[in-house]
């Protein structure tokens, strides 16, 4: 008798561990935003990964390695004003815009990033580049970044 006691307390109590836990866990509502308020502030860059391609065959896939100096990061402010800083004491600054449903664009001396959109929630904001990159010549690279918060 005591053995069905103990096993039925234990299962009630699990039981509500679990109702407790998933009902204060907040939901993401971040995508009832516009995009344009949704990638507003700073995101950390977490991750670059690189895709290479020559003659339309896929040759190598890498990760670039991070290195803040002191942090690896970007900015997008309410204002369209952009920073982007990976690896590297000095930032990129300039402004950004969209363009079309998935298309962020930034203008910044010397560098323009044109990023299709793949994620974006309140935490994770995936992006996609492709085309040429003087590091690696006569490739076609899809350079894939994630950003965190």
């Amino acid at each position: 008798m005591k053995t069905i006691y103990s096993s039925l307390l234990l299962m009630a109590s699990l039981f509500s561990v679990t109702v407790i836990c998933n009902s204060c866990a907040k939901a993401d509502t971040s995508t009832n935003l516009p995009k344009e308020q949704q990638v507003v502030g700073k995101w950390v860059i977490n991750r670059v990964q690189l895709k290479l391609f020559y003659g339309g065959v896929f040759i190598s896939d890498t990760i670039i390695r991070s290195q803040p100096k002191p942090e690896n990061f970007v900015r997008f402010d309410a204002n369209g004003k952009f920073e982007y800083k990976l690896n590297s004491t000095v930032s990129d600054t300039g402004t950004y815009e969209f363009t079309g449903a998935d298309l962020l664009v930034t203008n910044s001396a010397p560098k323009m990033y044109s990023w299709t959109m793949l994620t974006l929630t309140n935490v994770l904001f995936t992006v996609v580049s492709k085309g040429s990159d003087p590091a690696f010549p006569g490739a076609f690279v899809e350079r894939y970044q994630t950003f965190t918060r």
